[in-house]
């Protein structure tokens, strides 16, 4: 019976919040206007979405692996500035506090889908694969595997725009680690071998990344280097937010 009643008054923090929404007139994440999860003018700041790799490159992710030959950046676009109203609605959504969001932010990464028209994809190709960026098993285990849902709302939307066969799948994984702590360069030689991919790719598979902050570009491109390993063919990356390097102001991405 013990048991039984600590069960159930751990539930009860959880119940008193979906009351509480219902009682409470709801408010922007990214302002706190009341009556939407996401405003339409902080919704705007998730736009089309517009290269931005180059932003990256100060921060060392060139020599992410250092023993390979040098590689172009990855192709990598974002919808917005991973500041003000984005990145409260991102946090909010990442804490699990907010599921309200996973509407607005997943339907903006369908949108973000219009990309692969501007991609040259290899000439024998197999499927479009869309690969979220690795999570952490604590993550997933909450319910909160939110790069994942993102995942699923790109591939919905490659196709639509391309009409290709396309396959949402979650092959790659990373180990733990405390590289928040690290500078950027150091941050950059940490990630190499980092990531893994579990299996092989299909032959000619086409992989597009996709993930939910671009900081150092040093997990995107860890994350393409498994993914080439396994046999795919990495075309760029898709993500909702970067971080914009100091000095760069509001402008995030290329016009």
């Amino acid at each position: 019976m013990l048991g039984q009643v600590m069960h159930r008054s751990a539930r009860l923090p959880s119940v008193l919040r979906a009351v509480g929404r219902l009682v409470l007139p709801q408010q922007c994440a990214g302002c706190g206007r009341p009556d939407h999860a996401l405003c339409r003018r902080c919704a705007a700041l998730l736009g089309e979405p517009r290269r931005c790799e180059e932003l990256t490159l100060h921060l060392g992710t060139q020599d992410l692996l250092p023993a390979q030959p040098q590689r172009a950046p990855l192709p990598t676009w974002a919808l917005g500035v991973y500041a003000g109203p984005v990145r409260h609605a991102v946090l909010a959504w990442k804490s699990g506090g907010r599921p309200d969001l996973a509407r607005p932010l997943t339907e903006a990464m369908e949108r973000a889908a219009s990309v692969m028209t501007e991609i040259e994809r290899p000439t024998a190709t197999g499927p479009v694969l869309v690969v979220p960026a690795p999570s952490g098993a604590a993550r997933r285990r909450a319910g909160r595997f939110v790069v994942g849902e993102l995942a699923d709302a790109f591939g919905k939307g490659v196709a639509r725009v391309t009409g290709a066969p396309v396959a949402v799948v979650d092959p790659l994984r990373r180990r733990s680690g405390g590289d928040h702590l690290l500078g950027a360069a150091a941050r950059s030689r940490d990630r190499a071998g980092a990531v893994r991919c579990r299996g092989r790719l299909p032959r000619g598979a086409v992989c597009m990344v996709i993930d939910d902050v671009v900081t150092t570009g040093a997990t995107l491109a860890a994350c393409a280097e498994a993914l080439r390993v396994a046999g795919g063919s990495v075309v760029g990356a898709v993500v909702l937010a970067v971080t914009a390097p100091p000095g760069a102001g509001s402008s995030n991405c290329q016009p």
